[in-house]
């Protein structure tokens, strides 16, 4: 991408430190007319991103209730522009009041690495008066409001573009029988069905993000506000594969000790695997295909490589953790299933655990893989 001259001289100024300080764009007005509201906004905002690249933010400048319900917005502000060699002051671009009383501040986060220019993050925040000083807060209520409301049984949709019933009531339903087999309570879910990533980012305030327009990152689907709100942005009413890992950790015990192959090998199990929704019987047919181009593949040595083990894109570790989820049900076992799960963050115990569930150790782990996959 490249950077005009004139957003090469914006960025220009002091490295950030301990202390922020930001600087204001064509030395712009915070509150118009007001100079007094206008030192307190940017004290306030200085206070703010010094926590937030702190990653320790306080009840001074974030009411507590509200970053526990955002806790994506407060999490893609911590620790911003904590590299000192990395990043400038941050920028205010923009600020505006509707009612003389709140603000809305638009703030740039910028930098350079090895002379090169770059933008990181452009977010806009809510500035609410708080005893002497302001806190802030993310704008998503006020950007979604004008969405539409449809709900299905415990599930509450929020959408602006088009809708797909059918689906809706299909992830309704997956998302009862899920509770049923972890025997968990079915609790109420606000589902924001996103038309895209873009609508995504802005709902949430971040007008640009380097991480999220780059890398695949939580554009896929996460849950926010302690796991009773669902967000994604792929336009997909019954988007189970971003859904399966998160219930998980916010539902059952122990989230530590979860196995992630197994983890998300469940969620492409129920939902396809990641954006390219590719079934079982798809995925088993690029193994076989794989296979054919290499005779000599080792399904255990790629299962231990981790996400450095990828067939036709996919990591092959959560593929082939779908296949075992796909063995251990066809058995009629949730338990196994998590069992499996329950094998530790790096999986200490998984090869025990899965020769006590499908009789499968290291010796005959690629044996194993070959027959699940139909060879």
């Amino acid at each position: 991408m490249k950077i005009t001259a004139l957003i090469v001289a914006l960025i220009i100024g002091n490295m950030a430190s301990g202390q922020v300080s930001v600087d204001r764009n064509l030395n712009l007005e915070l509150a118009e007319k007001n100079e007094a509201k206008s030192k307190l906004l940017e004290k306030s905002l200085n206070g703010f991103l010094a926590e937030a690249q702190s990653r320790n933010f306080t009840s001074r400048f974030v009411d507590p209730l509200h970053q526990e319900k955002y806790e994506f917005f407060f999490a893609k502000l911590s620790g911003i522009g904590a590299k000192s060699g990395d990043f400038f002051n941050p920028t205010v671009l923009k600020s505006y009041s509707p009612d003389g009383e709140v603000y809305r501040l638009t703030v740039g986060f910028y930098g350079a690495r090895d002379g090169n220019p770059f933008i990181y993050q452009m977010t806009e925040l809510k500035a609410v008066p708080f005893e002497d000083h302001y806190r802030f807060y993310c704008p998503f209520e006020e950007n979604t409001a004008h969405f539409n409301d449809k709900t299905f049984g415990t599930v509450t949709y929020h959408f602006s573009g088009d809708f797909d019933e059918i689906k809706a009531a299909e992830f309704a339903r997956f998302k009862g029988e899920l509770s049923a087999l972890t025997d968990t309570q079915n609790q109420e879910l606000d589902y924001y069905c996103f038309q895209d990533l873009d609508e995504l980012l802005k709902s949430y305030g971040f007008l640009y993000s380097a991480r999220q327009c780059n890398f695949l990152c939580y554009d896929l689907g996460f849950t926010d506000n302690g796991g009773s709100t669902y967000v994604t942005g792929t336009a997909n009413e019954n988007y189970i594969f971003g859904y399966v890992g998160d219930f998980l950790g916010y539902n059952l015990p122990d989230e530590e000790q979860m196995y992630r192959p197994i983890v998300e090998g469940l969620a492409t199990y129920y939902g396809g695997y990641g954006l390219s929704y590719d079934n079982l019987d798809e995925l088993k047919s690029q193994f076989r295909d794989e296979l054919e181009k290499r005779p000599a593949l080792d399904f255990l040595e790629e299962f231990k490589k981790g996400r450095k083990s990828s067939i036709n894109r996919h990591f092959s570790a959560y593929v082939m953790g779908a296949f075992l989820c796909e063995d251990a049900l066809n058995k009629g076992s949730f338990e196994g299933v998590l069992k499996l799960i329950y094998s530790g963050a790096k999986g200490e115990s998984f090869f025990e655990n899965l020769n006590d569930v499908l009789g499968i150790d290291e010796g005959n782990f690629h044996e194993s893989m070959l027959r699940l996959i139909g060879t």
